[in-house]
């Protein structure tokens, strides 16, 4: 292929040719020079009468360009070998780096059809459904079910896949799923072969996590329901529980015969919920911490229906709805905290009381949310104290440890609620770091008039300054009671004859 070089403009000609021969004459160059050293030793030989001096000069010189020559003739030659040698390992691990692949890849084929195939052989209805309620993955008994071809299934909606009644039980716990919290329940699915009793799961996926890329329903069934003879109906009625009539007539005052899952649930979307707060006082100002919150919570509903103040905790942990309450209590008092901060610098975050359930105490991803709610509003953990019932300390020490363990780091601290109560241990002090005891009602109320409870009560002060757990008494009802309390050595007070109830400030952030 000729190269043409442009001369039209001879300050251009010059830089050019020399461009052209550094990239076509390198290579040559040590040949050409020995050729030009061997026509100038024929030629001076020729003129010189065979001068001595001169011959062996020139001589000299060509043996060097001859020795430059074989040089770089061995070098050359030994890049290649090396450079042949490296392309040769590099199409060795890349072959390696197929065929494992390829392995891999037919591994995950092979388990993919044997965890298919047994998912496939499950009686259980199994499928996962998108955030848009979505079908993504289904088993065979799933299309049994729908009486569809798989194609049909694939993509098709929640609500056309199923029948409206049954897409009536599953939506309330839907919403609670793509919250990031399992729901169990037991309910009965009309099939054309009839009715069927069944256990559904949700579990969100991923598990964990704060923001779910949808869920998996398990759909187990339990029996085929029938006509029930009298007989079995007085024998079934027999079988209800008081307290199930009692949780029964709750739900039904709170919800005015609503769905009390949905209903709950709907509260928590629409924030109709509200904060409410309770000084706790310090009877040592100086050591104290002198800005101390009890935040209790309400559902504006139970006053325009007369009911007890917190009765919806009942219902609440009946149909498993205290781990996404204890969520939005966290979020409503952090956001409400960062919003009074940024509108007055001088204003100071309370250290804050949070009761904990014992369903949430469960939710390992719990922690995780407080940790980011902590960080997206920026306020300190050091702020936040979660209180945790006595009885749970033998029920769910593997919890409560699992915590605190995620959440201490951060500054939170943790308080024992009623303390007391039942049989005193201080066992469990030894493995979970409590910074608070709150003394018991039945030993705070009775310490003016029963010795024995008086007894008891400073007994539990001198045994927390020796683990180093500062105490709470709460219930008083008045000064006197204050005053005993204040005699023996109790950190801190709380009740009404302390403070009143009130809305916490930020409630309507």
């Amino acid at each position: 292929m000729a190269t043409a070089i442009s001369v039209s403009d001879p300050r251009q000609t010059t830089p050019a040719l020399l461009v052209w021969g550094a990239r076509y004459l390198r290579p040559y160059l040590t040949a050409i020079t020995v050729v030009a050293l061997s026509v100038m030793l024929v030629f001076t030989i020729y003129h010189t009468l065979l001068d001595l001096q001169w011959i062996a000069f020139l001589l000299g010189v060509l043996f060097a360009a001859l020795l430059s020559m074989v040089s770089q003739s061995v070098k050359a030659q030994w890049r290649l070998v090396r450079r042949s040698a490296q392309l040769r390992r590099s199409r060795e691990l890349l072959a390696e780096e197929a065929a494992r692949s390829e392995r891999a890849a037919q591994a995950l084929k092979t388990a993919d059809q044997r965890f298919r195939t047994v998912l496939d052989a499950l009686p259980a209805l199994i499928f996962f459904m998108d955030r848009e309620e979505r079908c993504r993955y289904h088993n065979r008994a799933f299309e049994a079910w729908c009486a569809r071809p798989a194609a049909d299934i694939g993509g098709a909606a929640l609500s056309a896949l199923l029948d409206a009644e049954i897409y009536e039980t599953l939506k309330a716990h839907i919403a609670k799923a793509l919250l990031g919290t399992e729901a169990q329940f037991e309910t009965q699915w009309l099939h054309p072969d009839g009715v069927r009793h069944v256990t559904v799961k949700l579990l969100p996926y991923p598990v964990g996590a704060q923001t779910t890329s949808g869920f998996y329903v398990f759909v187990t069934v339990v029996a085929v329901a029938r006509a029930r003879s009298a007989a079995e109906s007085s024998a079934q009625d027999a079988l209800i529980t008081p307290e199930a009539v009692y949780l029964d007539e709750m739900a039904q005052q709170l919800t005015a015969e609503e769905d009390p899952r949905e209903y709950l649930l709907r509260a928590l979307e629409e924030d109709r919920f509200t904060l409410l707060e309770q000084n706790i006082e310090s009877l040592a100002p100086e050591t104290g911490d002198g800005n101390f919150r009890e935040i209790l919570l309400r559902l504006r509903e139970e006053e325009e229906r007369t009911l007890p103040p917190g009765g919806f905790f009942e219902v609440a942990e009946r149909y498993d709805l205290m781990p996404a309450i204890d969520r939005w209590v966290i979020r409503k008092l952090l956001k409400s905290c960062a919003l009074m901060k940024s509108a007055d610098s001088a204003w100071r975050v309370p250290l804050c009381c949070l009761n904990v359930s014992g369903a949430t105490l469960a939710d390992r991803s719990f922690a995780a949310h407080v940790r980011a709610q902590l960080e997206h509003w920026e306020i300190a953990g050091s702020r936040l104290c979660f209180e945790i019932a006595h009885g749970a300390l033998a029920d769910r020490e593997t919890d409560i440890s699992a915590l605190m363990q995620e959440l201490k780091p951060l500054g939170c601290r943790f308080t024992v609620d009623c303390f007391g109560s039942d049989k005193v241990s201080f066992a469990p002090f030894t493995r979970l770091p409590f910074d608070f005891i709150k003394i018991d009602r039945s030993i705070v109320c009775e310490i003016l008039r029963n010795k024995s409870e008086l007894a008891r009560a400073r007994a539990i002060v001198l045994a927390c300054r020796k683990i180093g757990v500062r105490t709470i008494a709460h219930f008083v009802e008045d000064e006197a009671t204050r005053v005993k309390l204040k005699d023996i050595g109790v950190d801190y007070v709380q009740g009404f004859g302390i403070a009143q109830v009130s809305p916490w400030p930020g409630s309507r952030a």
